[in-house]
């Protein structure tokens, strides 16, 4: 009967309710809320690797503008960030807007009094004396990333990073 007494009189108490409301509802909150910091963490990183990347690719491009489209280098770079990376990043064949990825490119340049650049063939060509002739090449670097809280549609799984740099 003592028992019986006990037992009623712990369920009508009030004290330590609604510390134990919020704990059951704070998880619903809470866990989202840190998951996504996770997820943003996770990208935020992802990305500073692949712009690593493509930076030793456009200084490799800028500083020896006679191999700047050998993929064969390319890939040796690629190779060696990789052997410090988080992410395995990689350097696909052909570029997401076409083209070969580490193709050159050329452009007739006006100098600043007009500021103004036609494109021409990707094969080199002459240009007007009055322009300049630009080469150009192309990087794309791309990595799968694998997210420890993924929300659908929000974040993408594979990110990419491309970037043209002046050799001549």
């Amino acid at each position: 009967m003592r028992q019986l007494q006990q037992l009623a009189g712990f369920l009508r108490r009030r004290r330590g309710s609604v510390s134990v409301e919020f704990a059951l509802v704070s998880v619903f909150f809470l866990g989202p809320l840190f998951g996504g910091g996770a997820d943003f963490v996770v990208i935020m990183a992802a990305q500073a690797q692949l712009r690593t990347a493509v930076q030793a690719l456009d200084y490799f491009a800028w500083t020896n503008p006679g191999e700047a489209n050998n993929l064969k280098d390319a890939k040796l770079i690629i190779g060696l960030i990789n052997q410090h990376s988080d992410y395995q990043i990689t350097l696909p064949a052909t570029l997401s807007a076409g083209g070969a990825n580490g193709a050159l490119s050329f452009s007739c340049f006006t100098p600043p009094a007009t500021a103004n650049t036609t494109p021409t063939s990707p094969s080199p060509a002459t240009c007007p004396s009055t322009q300049t002739q630009l080469t150009l090449v192309t990087y794309q670097v791309t990595t799968n990333v694998f997210l420890p809280a993924p929300l659908p549609g929000i974040f993408p799984s594979q990110l990419s990073v491309t970037s043209t740099v002046q050799i001549r």
